[in-house]
């Protein structure tokens, strides 16, 4: 008796974990679904960056690894139930490999982690000088970070002095030239005391004076820092998850394997007493 119910606690221990996996990759399976056929979305990201293909590619990984998370878990599941030795070994062999494929990408996240910050900020900085009030949808995202993290620019307000925005777009009322430490600055880049005090034109009219007397109304520390200060802040909820994903997936291997042995014991134990 106790032997059938240590049996049934593993056999249902795996199966809840492995459904969790499976739901879990049904998940992201429908996430690309709708990455994939939403028009909506492809428009987006053609206004955000002209290599759609390298969304599509990102896609498509997600996709083949939400078809492994499903099929992985509908394996577990069904070796859990059938108490099917073969398919529990092979659930595990998989889940040991893709195991090791996250541990290798989180590796190289760390290692690498210099050239990441490298590429996010020559892509700022390419955003501030050339696509800023030439592209509406890189317009709109840098201004949410500027609004939203209280900053201004790549590392200082300064950076818009040289800008496309500063020095060349003749459709606002006025334009400044960067060169001489003169110029405009996005009215995102404005504190409360700017807003308050030049609620209609708030850094558009900063011309034909140097910029710096401007300071007390802007948010002059630069939006690099601002940015990885944000995902520093975060970076313990994303640590926790991955450590968290990694655990489970441990669990699953564990009590995967104990319910192998026990099978393969259970096997010998009838043979033994001429159950076969």
């Amino acid at each position: 008796m106790a032997s059938k119910s240590f049996t049934n606690l593993l056999r249902w221990t795996v199966f809840i974990l492995n459904f969790l996996f499976w739901i879990a990759g049904i998940a992201v399976l429908g996430v690309c679904i709708w990455l994939l056929f939403d028009r909506g979305v492809a428009q987006r990201m053609m206004e955000l960056d002209e290599r759609l293909h390298e969304f599509y590619v990102a896609v498509y990984l997600l996709l083949a690894v939400g078809i492994v998370m499903s099929l992985l878990g509908f394996m577990g599941c069904c070796g859990a139930l059938r108490q099917s030795k073969c398919l529990l070994v092979s659930f595990f062999i998989l889940l040991v490999i893709v195991f090791c494929a996250e541990l290798t990408c989180g590796i190289l996240a760390y290692t690498h982690q210099e050239q990441v910050q490298q590429y996010i900020e020559k892509s700022m900085y390419d955003t501030v000088l050339n696509r800023y009030g030439v592209e509406k949808a890189y317009t709109d995202v840098f201004d949410s970070i500027q609004s939203g993290l209280r900053c201004c620019g790549v590392k200082s307000y300064r950076d818009w002095l040289d800008s496309y925005y500063a020095t060349q777009k003749r459709d606002l009322p006025e334009f400044g030239f960067g060169s001489g430490g003169i110029g405009r600055v996005p009215f995102s880049c404005c504190n409360a005391l700017g807003m308050r005090e030049h609620s209609l034109n708030c850094g558009t009219t900063y011309d034909k004076i140097p910029l710096s007397m401007y300071e007390p109304y802007l948010n002059t520390k630069g939006c690099l820092n601002a940015v990885y200060g944000k995902f520093y802040q975060n970076l313990d909820i994303v640590i926790g998850l991955a450590v968290g994903i990694g655990c489970f997936q441990l669990i699953g291997m564990v009590f995967t394997m104990l319910l192998c042995c026990w099978i393969d014991h259970k096997k010998k134990e009838e043979y033994k007493t001429g159950g076969y």
